[in-house]
């Protein structure tokens, strides 16, 4: 309660101390948060934004580790160097966030254990979009907690990037990646290579990355593809089970897709098709060969079309989804399901202070036959700065294969399972001024027949079933100020501080919750920035959690860097304290770990 004080008088003496402020300066982002794309300062959600000046400043070599250090979002690490985590946002489990690159999903159907198997690099990305709050209206089914959209660089200069860094327990990671212009064709490849020999016995790891893409622009159309392929082989010390420490896992992704755009008139029309394939070998004791070891390859390939029309009485979205999942498996059998859905979206601004958003996703599961989830937001602005904003949703999704059919001595699938749902509630607060940012929201969940491994007592395997009706209730404020741009002469450049709180009606009938009671009940993230001496640029990132029924966490990682003509230099320092810790029971965290590098860039050559 202290903490929660604290935290409070420090967001009030920010807001009266700086809104007077008239100097500052938002660059305004579009984002994708519906079927129409909107301006970062007109959206009625709760969206966190990682731009590119974000992703170079924290200490983090991988998309994994950068979710870290973003209010309301819960990675629970099984590794380190991106190596496998599980994301949920507000509370939610890692199986209802839906992952995206550009807009298309990448869910996998196994399990949502890889469904951050992303095939890029850092240097790949312009930004990374977070919705907070169910997105089935949207994005359909599986955006039941939130959704994660992954926004690749579509560089229109030539440039080019080699990074090289090592560091303590056998750590080293090498990169190139490089944009080239052809025409009216940007052309961009990357290729990374990482390992290490482990921080802990059985968690040495393998891991190679690839990426191309293509994006013609054209007066009235734009197309874009890209293929990546991501190979990961790991020592995974109880990842699944703390009865078994001599675990391994190997995991082969590969993605494509190709959208396009032509616009004509006030009409904008767009396709998107995808194709990912994953392979995945699982031995529960590598040195018993062909004992409860399990291979998995899953197809999930579809396509989108839309339509949007810009007329007088707003803009309006609509269009058709269809996918189609399939997997065959030693453990889980031969499965398949197609789905197909129908969208529509409204956009309508009423006034010049009052917007409004409303839409559905009809959805046709060849398990379940046809569902409907509606939701509406709206935006109202009650200056040139600050607005309030509502909105309201319902939102769904189905099991997993894994959690229909798996079968080991440790967890119990279950193909009775039905699908769970979701109704979201948010209102918030947002004041946007020039280097000064304040959003603030309560939020809502109302969940029935949710998904959860469980179990009665220690000594019995984890079961899957559909919990009763969980109730979750929840707080976020963030507050950003960029100092560099108002006091320049100060050593710190830019402080940032954000706190989430959730509270469920935890309702565990006498079993232990393996995944759904046991979120972040308190979490508490700042980062700043700091100048040194010789233009030596600090930055920190702390992070306090507090998990319910389990001990908290705080955690300190700091990352020097230094600009010398086309090099930059680097030091990362993270677990600084040394801290002993984990996000999963049974899988203890890296202590301190530091490691070094520099990176070589050059642009327009």
């Amino acid at each position: 309660m202290k903490l929660i004080s604290l935290f409070v008088f420090i967001m009030f003496f920010s807001v009266v101390s700086f809104s007077q402020e008239r100097t500052y300066d938002f660059d305004e982002i579009v984002i994708s948060a519906g079927r129409t794309p909107i301006s970062f300062s007109n959206i009625s959600r709760s969206i966190a934004i990682l731009t590119r000046a974000d992703i170079q400043k924290i200490p983090a070599s991988n998309i994994i580790d950068l979710l870290k250090f973003t209010s309301g979002v819960d990675l629970r690490a099984r590794g380190t160097e991106g190596v496998q985590a599980d994301v949920g946002i507000r509370g939610g489990s890692f199986e209802e966030t839906l992952v995206l690159i550009n807009g298309v999903k990448l869910n996998d159907p196994q399990t949502g254990h890889n469904s951050l198997n992303l095939p890029l690099s850092l240097d790949n990305i312009e930004r990374i979009e977070i919705l907070k709050g169910e997105g089935s209206r949207v994005f359909g089914a599986n955006a039941f907690s939130g959704a994660i959209n992954i926004v690749t660089k579509k560089d229109l200069i030539n440039s080019l990037n080699i990074s090289s860094s090592g560091g303590e327990n056998g750590l080293y990671d090498l990169g190139l990646s490089a944009s080239i212009l052809t025409g009216p064709a940007a052309n961009s490849f990357s290729i990374n290579r990482s390992k290490s020999d482990g921080y802990r016995f059985n968690t040495n790891l393998e891991s190679t990355n690839i990426y191309f893409s293509q994006n013609y622009s054209f007066r009235s159309a734009n197309i874009n593809w890209l293929f990546g392929y991501t190979d990961k082989e790991f020592g995974a010390n109880s990842f699944y089970s703390d009865l078994f420490p001599n675990q391994y896992e190997r995991t082969l992704t590969k993605y494509g897709n190709v959208s396009a755009e032509y616009k004509f008139s006030e009409v904008a029309l767009t396709s998107k098709t995808f194709l990912r394939t994953n392979f995945d070998d699982y031995k529960l004791d590598k040195f018993r060969p062909g004992w409860n070891q399990n291979t998995h390859r899953t197809n999930s390939y579809g396509t989108e079309f839309q339509a949007t029309i810009n007329t007088s009485a707003g803009i309006t979205s609509f269009g058709v989804d269809f996918s189609r999942d399939e997997i065959t498996s030693t453990n889980l059998g031969t499965h398949n399901r197609s789905k197909i859905g129908f969208f529509a979206e409204h956009n309508l601004v009423l006034n010049e202070n009052i917007t409004f958003s409303g839409g559905f996703f009809a959805y046709n599961y060849s398990s379940i036959g046809w569902k409907y989830w509606p939701g509406f937001d709206v935006n109202y602005k009650l200056s040139k700065d600050a607005k309030i904003f509502f909105s309201a949703g319902r939102a769904f999704r189905v099991p997993t294969f894994t959690e229909l059919f798996y079968v080991s001595p440790t967890n119990m699938g279950n193909p009775d399972l039905q699908y769970e749902e979701t109704t979201n509630y948010e209102i918030g607060f947002s004041l946007l001024k020039n280097y000064f940012r304040y959003n603030s929201s309560v939020f809502f969940k109302d969940g029935t027949n949710l998904i959860d491994w469980v179990r009665d007592v220690r000594t019995s395997p984890w079961q899957v079933q559909n919990v009763s009706r969980l109730k979750t209730i929840g707080l976020e404020t963030d507050f950003d100020f960029n100092i560099k741009n108002i006091l320049g002469n100060l050593p710190l450049k830019q402080f940032r501080i954000s706190y989430t709180f959730l509270s469920s009606d935890r309702n565990s009938s006498g079993f232990e919750s393996k995944y759904l009671l046991d979120h972040l009940r308190h979490q508490l993230i700042l980062f700043l920035s700091n100048e040194l001496a010789f233009d030596v640029i600090q930055f920190w990132t702390a992070r306090f959690e507090q998990r319910v029924n389990q001990s908290s966490n705080f955690i300190v990682d700091t990352k020097l860097s230094k600009k010398i003509g086309y090099f930059n230099f680097f030091i990362n320092a993270t677990n600084l304290f040394n801290q002993s810790y984990y996000d999963i029971p049974g899988v203890l965290l890296p202590g301190r770990w530091i490691s070094a590098g520099v990176k070589f860039s050059i642009n327009d050559f």
